[in-house]
């Protein structure tokens, strides 16, 4: 009877550690997302505007400064590779408008 109870607290605290670092992953990735919804808001906001470049460049400052900000509080490894392409965007309207 005593190795039945030890075997179920053990369990439990292995299925409750397992769980919090589930947990802890899903807060990460939804932090990431967030991140990358905003970039990509201003990202987008560069692009629309990428035939008026007076309208463009202030928005490009911002772009790169959320890209930036982003790249410091991303903690998935996959939130780089996504910024490095949005970032590619904004470099792409940087050239057309000197």
């Amino acid at each position: 009877m005593r190795r039945v109870t030890l075997a179920a607290a053990l369990l439990a605290l292995v299925l409750g550690g397992c769980e919090d670092r589930r947990q802890k992953a899903i807060e990460r990735i939804d932090h990431d997302q967030e991140l990358l919804r905003k970039v990509g808001a201003a990202v987008n906001e560069v692009v629309r505007n990428a035939a008026d470049c007076e309208v463009a460049k202030p928005l490009m400052t911002e772009a790169y400064q959320r890209i930036a900000d982003a790249r410091a509080e991303a903690t998935v490894p996959a939130s780089q590779p996504t910024l490095d392409l949005l970032k590619t965007q904004v470099d792409r309207v940087a050239q057309a408008c000197p």
